[in-house]
């Protein structure tokens, strides 16, 4: 088995085409085992954790390779600011049992001038926390280098607490996003889809050189010369001009232009793409039988339901719900 990746010929494993994280059906067994668990850890794993797509997973319940389904919820969980004049840190948990999410505030504590000029340490937190204030109190003291509280002083002090309810409550959440290899990831599907399509002829192509070799690239720039752009879904007239977007589902299509062979795939309604994967047509088609290799894929998600067809078949698919249905838009859902 040569591996598709690697070139190498090395046992083979099997390979998820589209992530399985993502809920992709379509296998191949051309890649090793090597190639398929560095690709997985680095490239496969950036776009399944991207936060827009790990988001999608939760909404639609695609398990990853460890079986667990990311939870709605997750992102809100941690440590966030509250806004306004009661301003600190709160801590957002989920509680099971409710199904709901518990923001408790974090206790802080800063300098304060009273009105009478006198200056305090005003310390500020949850009230289901009120219990600690004793406790607190004493290690404020002791940073400071304050003398001990007796135990009647300490109570006293302890109860000099007022409570106060913030009404709506704002609170500010921080979230790193990074897109580093997410890029590759959706090259690495472009690749695979090509040497599928095209055949072992594709590995010789000058441009699968290039493009393999960026997809293993760890230079977060390796892929500019080469993807182009990824383009919101909405927006990419390669998918929108025909297919209606759809949450749950993948579709991909390959074509040929002047000079060059082009594969186009549209992940979920969020990202699309379309990928130059060889400049030399001719290598592939040489007679009309060979425009079968033009290939149509669609895949739910979520059922693993997939069409895997001629493009031609697709298209004449379109062009008689088109026929059909002469006043409506021209788009249409495969699945």
């Amino acid at each position: 088995m040569r591996c598709i990746f690697c070139l190498k010929e090395r046992p083979p494993s099997q390979e998820h085409v589209f992530p399985r994280a993502i809920g992709g059906p379509l296998t191949i067994d051309r890649v090793c085992d090597q190639c398929n668990s560095e690709l997985g850890a680095h490239v496969d794993a950036a776009l399944c954790d991207f936060l827009p797509v790990r988001a999608r997973r939760a909404k639609l319940g695609l398990a990853g390779n460890s079986g667990a389904v990311p939870e709605w919820y997750e992102i809100f969980l941690g440590d966030a600011t509250l806004v306004g004049e009661a301003a600190g840190r709160i801590q957002t948990t989920f509680d099971k049992a409710t199904g709901k999410l518990s923001q408790r505030q974090l206790h802080h504590a800063a300098n304060t001038v009273l009105p009478d000029g006198q200056k305090v340490r005003q310390i500020t937190m949850d009230a289901q926390d009120k219990d600690q204030i004793p406790k607190i109190i004493r290690r404020e003291r002791q940073r400071h280098k304050l003398r001990p509280l007796s135990d009647e002083e300490l109570k006293a002090e302890a109860n000099k607490y007022t409570e106060r309810t913030v009404q709506t409550p704002v609170i500010m959440k921080s979230l790193q996003v990074s897109f580093a290899y997410v890029q590759h990831a959706v090259l690495k599907i472009v690749y695979e889809l090509a040497f599928l399509w095209l055949g072992e002829a594709y590995l010789d192509d000058p441009l699968a050189a290039k493009l393999r070799a960026a997809v293993m690239s760890s230079d977060l720039d390796a892929l500019d010369l080469y993807i182009g752009n990824i383009f919101d879904a909405k927006d990419c007239v390669a998918f929108s001009n025909y297919w209606t977007p759809h949450e749950g589902h993948h579709i991909a299509y390959s074509s040929v232009l002047p000079g060059k062979i082009v594969v186009s795939v549209r992940l979920f309604d969020l990202y699309a793409t379309v990928v130059v994967v060889s400049e030399e047509p001719s290598r592939y088609f040489q007679s009309q039988a060979d425009m079968g290799k033009l290939k149509f894929l669609a895949i739910d998600s979520v059922s693993k339901k997939m069409i895997h067809t001629e493009f031609a078949e697709e298209r004449h698919r379109l062009a008689m719900m088109m026929t059909a249905e002469r006043r409506k838009p021209p788009f249409a859902d495969p699945l």
